[in-house]
């Protein structure tokens, strides 16, 4: 379902622009004051991504519900004020998710029944067209929520009642939610179409893309404002954008010419080469004529982790077969991934698709994501079952007999 889909990657908000994008950062300082009412902790969390993509999560301990903090940005970015700094979740009654821009911002703020009242942000102009957006579309926001939280809750009732009544509820929820989003896109569109110099347009593009079509996402995209383009919202959406056309005068336009090249000389996986945990580049044409499981992931994914002790007892019970089964990490940092294998004892073979060369061939724009390819190159499976369900094994099973006969 659509709007599950753009649910789960608004969880992996601090994604890392890779280095093949043609990028203009345009690093400034900002600095946020922050005023509560009616507050009794005296501590919360300002998260946010700065210029050296490094994503911040500032504890800021508050004197007469007073704080205040100082960094630099690139041109837009989105921060999340947590003001219940033990419960972090994305969104929720304690959260405000705003647009940060540099200068000067005061956000004030206070709390009733253990929820965010009264938010005004004051010094970022894209923060105001934002709310004045919302509040035009206050009314589908609202029930979009609502029937999101419905959703959740039936997904609790699993096994406590007829699994057909639950079926067809959850289908009648996701309908309305769907329609709820597609009201709510375009309106979003019409907005941007008018304002492409607003980074309030490069924020709507950046949180709907994954339910916008890639044509439409990209004509809207190339109406941005160069300003927006190179702001976070921008390079972001253009992250999932280069991977998913099929466009390459836009490939060509948006990346560095020698990730171009390669990028264009692919034919198979076959043609790919991946830095290994030794430093060394090990070649996929290395696996040739066998069954391939590629497991894409970061650091940063907890539902990638959590596959890992499954992933191990695959590569126990699949030994001696042809089968390799090889993890792929999107994380920006090599240290960060090489300790990551370490600590969480990952089985396999290790690589690192540090320019975003394999992603983008397969077109992957969320982790965990599985992967299947047959002896001969082909894909089997775009979308494989994660390790951690048991229809991957009997998957691997068939396709390793069918092998065989």
């Amino acid at each position: 379902m659509k709007f599950l889909v753009c649910v789960l990657l608004e969880v992996f908000f601090y994604s890392q622009v890779s280095a093949q994008y043609k990028i203009k950062d345009s690093c400034a300082s900002f600095t946020l004051n922050i005023q509560a009412k009616n507050f009794m902790s005296d501590s919360i969390m300002l998260s946010y991504l700065d210029c050296d993509k490094t994503s911040n999560d500032d504890t800021l301990i508050l004197s007469d519900g007073k704080a205040s903090i100082t960094g630099k940005i690139n041109r837009a970015t989105e921060g999340i004020l947590y003001t219940n700094i033990r419960s972090r979740w994305m969104d929720g009654p304690r959260v405000i998710r705003f647009i940060m821009e540099p200068g000067e911002m005061t956000l004030h703020f206070s709390i009733l029944n253990d929820t965010v009242q009264h938010v005004v942000i004051e010094g970022s102009h894209s923060q105001n067209q934002k709310k004045g957006w919302e509040e035009d579309n206050a009314s589908n926001l609202k029930m979009s929520k609502e029937f999101l939280k419905d959703y959740v809750q039936l997904l609790h009732q699993k096994g406590s009642i007829d699994s057909m009544v639950l079926n067809n509820k959850k289908k009648y929820i996701s309908n309305k939610i769907d329609a709820l989003r597609e009201s709510l896109i375009t309106s979003g569109l019409k907005y941007v179409k008018k304002n492409p110099d607003s980074y309030f347009s490069g924020y709507l593009l950046y949180h709907y893309k994954s339910l916008i079509p890639v044509d439409t996402l990209e004509k809207y995209f190339y109406s941005l404002g160069s300003n927006v383009i190179y702001s976070d919202f921008g390079k972001f959406t253009l992250e999932d954008l280069f991977k998913l056309t099929d466009d390459w005068a836009f490939r060509q336009k948006f990346s560095d010419s020698t990730f171009y090249k390669k990028l264009k000389k692919i034919k198979t996986i076959y043609d790919i080469s991946l830095t290994n945990l030794e430093g060394t580049k090990t070649s996929f044409s290395d696996f040739k004529g066998n069954i391939i499981l590629i497991d894409f992931w970061s650091t940063g994914c907890i539902p990638c982790i959590r596959n890992a002790p499954y992933l191990k007892k695959l590569s126990a019970e699949f030994k001696n077969q042809h089968l390799k089964i090889i993890s792929v990490s999107l994380d920006e940092n090599s240290d960060t991934w090489k300790k990551s294998v370490k600590r969480f004892d990952f089985p396999g073979i290790h690589l690192f698709d540090s320019n975003g060369l394999l992603s983008t061939f397969y077109k992957v724009i969320w982790v965990p994501r599985y992967i299947i390819i047959n002896p001969d190159g082909t894909v089997a499976n775009m979308d494989a079952p994660q390790a951690i369900n048991p229809q991957l094994k009997i998957l691997l099973e068939n396709l390793l007999n069918k092998k065989k006969s």
